[in-house]
């Protein structure tokens, strides 16, 4: 459908990746799949399924699409900008940005007591907070897809931290244990914006997608209506599905392509975003298992990392993606789907021969 070859790395079987992600898109119903496998300075780009099913429109290389929570790597390297620049720290409690009776406060309830002062910027990056979840509370995907079917209504910060709120208390003490919160990093997002004294898109804009010139990444709540029209539709399963575009902020709206999120990720890890020293940090440091099962997946500053790639997995109501940098072997993937129950990561694993 759409494939493009430059300098492959020889001895490298392209035509079993090909076949392996055929396959995958088809046991999916066709699912729209965009790769990029790089090893040093040598790329394998494919792209096969569909894009549009109602208009039978095929994906292609240079398809945008929604990054989801592969975006927290971004919100995170923002954080460690401001770290570099020496204006917080990790240790910086986010009680320094909101009053003890705010409703951001009351995220840290646990039985009627309040553990708010003890919460840091690193307990918001690294899933140590206890705070409520308000996207993953609901127990299901489809549960969540039909209380945010509405992609017309606008979710500010007050609205989201409210949805967390309302579920009632904190999951445990902060810093007690490791549970995965998008409610951590909307809260970046808004420090970033109060730290910087610019919104925390416009901080992003000028600090990476401008700085490196990311000609086709965007906010989704601030998406250009020709960009919008022009992009590929996202499903769940055989459903065609819309996301309301501010309803994930800084926890996962960025909208993106492969060619981007590869340059992305070359320049995040040589250093030019943020130090090397820094990067060490944000990559290698308040680690913790993301399953209790798995050994080589931690969670560490907003990175994940798998076996020694560097990323994050990234999945919206529509979409999921995976990327990941792996600075010893010098690979690099960049993979989207057009399908939030289409397994993005798994397809990762079996590649890199990490899943049987």
């Amino acid at each position: 459908i759409a494939t493009k070859f430059i300098e492959p790395k020889k001895g490298v079987d392209t035509i079993y990746i090909k076949e392996i992600i055929d396959k995958s898109s088809k046991n999916a119903n066709y699912t729209g799949v965009l790769f990029l496998k790089k090893n040093k300075q040598k790329s394998f780009v494919y792209a096969t399924g569909i894009a549009d099913k109602e208009a039978s429109k095929k994906v292609n290389e240079n398809d945008l699409f929604e990054i989801g929570s592969a975006t927290k790597l971004f919100t995170s390297t923002a954080i460690f900008q401001l770290i570099d620049e020496e204006k917080i720290s990790l240790d910086t409690p986010i009680s320094k940005f909101y009053s003890k009776t705010s409703n951001v406060a009351k995220l840290a309830n646990i039985k009627n007591k309040n553990y708010f002062d003890k919460v840091t910027i690193a307990m918001l990056l690294n899933h140590t907070s206890g705070f409520i979840d308000y996207l993953n509370i609901y127990g299901d995907d489809e549960k969540a897809l039909s209380i945010f079917s509405n992609p017309n209504i606008t979710y500010s910060f007050d609205a989201i931290i409210n949805l967390a709120v309302k579920h009632g208390d904190a999951n445990f003490i902060p810093g007690k244990k490791f549970q995965y919160s998008n409610t951590g990093y909307i809260l970046l997002g808004d420090i970033i914006s109060k730290v910087s004294n610019q919104n925390w898109h416009t901080f992003i804009q000028q600090n990476i997608f401008d700085k490196l010139e990311l000609k086709n990444t965007y906010f989704s709540s601030i998406l250009p209506d020709s960009i919008k029209q022009s992009m590929i539709n996202g499903y769940y399963n055989d459903k065609k599905t819309s996301m309301p575009a501010s309803l994930a902020g800084s926890a996962g709206e960025i909208i993106s392509s492969l060619h981007d999120l590869e340059k992305f990720l070359v320049a995040w890890q040589n250093g030019q975003l943020i130090s090397k020293k820094t990067l060490k940090v944000q990559q290698d440091s308040g680690g913790h298992k993301m399953y209790d099962e798995v050994d080589f997946i931690n969670y560490n500053y907003g990175v994940m990392n798998v076996n020694g790639f560097y990323g994050h997995v990234g999945q919206t109501f529509g979409f999921q993606t995976y990327i990941g940098i792996n600075p010893k072997t010098n690979k690099l993937y960049v993979i989207g789907a057009n399908n939030a129950s289409f397994d993005v990561f798994s397809l990762f694993l079996k590649l890199e021969g990490l899943l049987n």
